[in-house]
């Protein structure tokens, strides 16, 4: 083979890694756009092939905010003196719907009512931007205890969905408090 053959296969070569390079950039490019844009309609609360109706269907169907809404507000919980319970949520978040039957459960509880004042902080609300901002929340569900002293306890969120989550969350939320 002469060296111009050589050459040319070399610059063939050259070629082929720049156009495969070239292509998987491309590629991974479009996977993280995808991504992200994923991401944000998630976030918004959009489904794909359902249209509007769909969407609203479901949001209505799951969403916590109307029934947690009314009346529980963390400012209103901060006003009664006692130490407070309070989930963080979306209506979007599909481990806070599984999480919100439990959590009602939790404080129908004759030693959660008794010792706390419970709060929902609907964290899609522009007004509670500032409870998210002080409260450090990144992810959903978020529950905290705060103590009548104002020092506050994030709950493990792992113990959220485990066998006997009732039970566990309520032990750990008592003692917080001391009882």
């Amino acid at each position: 083979m002469s060296e111009e053959q050589m050459n040319q296969n070399e610059k063939t070569e050259t070629q082929c890694k720049f156009t495969l390079l070239f292509i998987l950039v491309a590629v991974s490019l479009l996977l993280s756009i995808s991504s992200l844009v994923l991401s944000v309609m998630n976030y918004r609360g959009i489904t794909i092939g359902g249209g509007d109706n769909a969407q609203q269907q479901s949001n209505d169907k799951n969403a916590i905010s109307k029934k947690y809404d009314r009346g529980r507000s963390l400012d209103k919980a901060l006003k009664t003196g006692k130490p407070i319970i309070v989930f963080f949520y979306t209506d979007w978040c599909g481990f806070c719907q599984r999480f919100a039957p439990t959590f009602d459960k939790i404080t129908k509880g004759i030693s959660i009512k008794k010792e706390f004042a419970i709060a929902y902080v609907n964290c899609e609300d522009e007004a509670n931007r500032k409870h998210m901002e002080e409260y450090g929340i990144q992810g959903f569900p978020t529950v905290f205890v705060i103590k009548t002293d104002g020092t506050r306890k994030q709950l493990d969120n792992g113990t959220f969905f485990v066998d006997k989550a009732e039970e566990i969350v309520t032990k750990d939320a008592l003692a917080v408090i001391g009882k």
